[in-house]
């Protein structure tokens, strides 16, 4: 492993490290021993759940210029293996967890409405995720994530100083979505223009989104929920 590499390694390491109790279901991407990272799912109660690959819709790796790097992907035992042919800035992963319904004093299942005989609602899960492991011009990029946390600034965060972001939805501002560094943090609101203002910690930092969206006509959901997960480390 590279020097650089080892760097990024422990440093995507620690921000794994708050990946447990803290987070609802989310999806995001952590170091193996082969400088290769591994996809992984879970945060309820801490504990990790198994990576069905064919949920994984992407995994994406950038340089600091912003510049797509070829990944290749591999089923592990222990969850996706991701390899960039060279060194990422920022990596990037959506995940679609499928159509959960339920009926009126029923715990919720993971069929949709259709499938699920007497189910009054029903959401369609769908996670994005996205790791700045060398900040700069890359934090800024968009990728085009149907939704998106994006940074509006170059400079590293810097913990206990104010640090702004942009909400996106289908490359949009988007209002009225709430934010918080982590499930436990203070919660924010995106403005009007979608920008919104966020006080890292010290160390890792794991940014969550969540916005919900009523569905009309679908005979397989009442809803969409969008959750992000916008990982970074302060210095």
């Amino acid at each position: 492993m590279t020097p650089i590499r080892s760097r990024l390694a422990t440093a995507l390491a620690a921000l794994a490290l708050g990946m447990g109790a803290a987070q609802a279901h989310n999806v995001w991407l952590v170091p193996d021993a082969q400088g290769a990272y591994l996809v992984q799912f879970g945060g309820h109660e801490g504990k990790l759940e198994e990576v069905q690959a064919d949920k994984l819709k992407s995994v994406t790796a950038y340089d600091r210029r912003g510049r797509k790097i070829d990944v290749r992907t591999q089923a592990a035992g222990d969850g996706v293996r991701v390899t960039p042919e060279r060194e990422p800035a920022m990596l990037a992963a959506e995940f679609d967890n499928g159509f959960f319904s339920k009926s009126e004093g029923s715990p919720m299942v993971n069929k949709p409405m259709d499938q699920n005989p007497g189910a009054t609602s029903g959401v369609h899960a769908m996670k994005f995720h996205k790791t700045v492991l060398q900040w700069g011009l890359i934090a800024r990029k968009e990728l085009g994530q149907a939704f998106e946390i994006v940074g509006t600034q170059s400079k590293d965060p810097q913990a206990g100083k104010p640090l702004q972001v942009k909400v996106l939805k289908d490359g949009k501002p988007l209002a009225g979505a709430r934010l918080s560094i982590g499930e436990d943090g203070p919660p924010v609101t995106s403005a009007a223009d979608g920008t919104a203002t966020v006080t890292p910690v010290e160390g890792r930092n794991q940014l969550l989104a969540i916005i919900r969206i009523p569905v009309q006509g679908d005979p397989r959901t009442t809803q969409l929920s969008y959750e992000y997960l916008f990982a970074f480390q302060t210095h």
